[in-house]
């Protein structure tokens, strides 16, 4: 069990019924940043953030979408981004990003 911020815990248990995870990876590489998570598929790497909406009335997501380089790890692309969008245009954005 990952210990997150109950606005990133609602959103993995959402994402969790609109897209298998078999294929992705949680992964948290933002230990301290309690409203941060990432879900990874091969070199693609979706990076997303509650920080800005936690006191919101409706949780609001900002999100980096990454290419990882394979060589050097620490290398990454960041092909797009969104501020302050709804869960089901996050959601979206990942199936086409990572083409699921």
């Amino acid at each position: 069990m990952i210990r997150k911020d109950k606005t990133i815990i609602a959103f993995i248990k959402k994402i969790k019924t609109d897209i298998s995870l078999n294929s992705l990876e949680t992964v948290d590489y933002w230990d301290a940043d309690m409203c941060a998570i990432g879900l990874k598929k091969d070199n693609k790497l979706v990076y997303i953030s509650t920080y800005n909406y936690v006191n919101a009335k409706i949780i609001k997501y900002d999100f980096d979408f990454e290419i990882i380089d394979n060589i050097n790890y620490e290398t990454i692309k960041i092909i797009k981004n969104g501020i302050n969008i709804s869960e089901s245009e996050l959601i979206s954005e990942i199936k086409l990003f990572l083409c699921i």
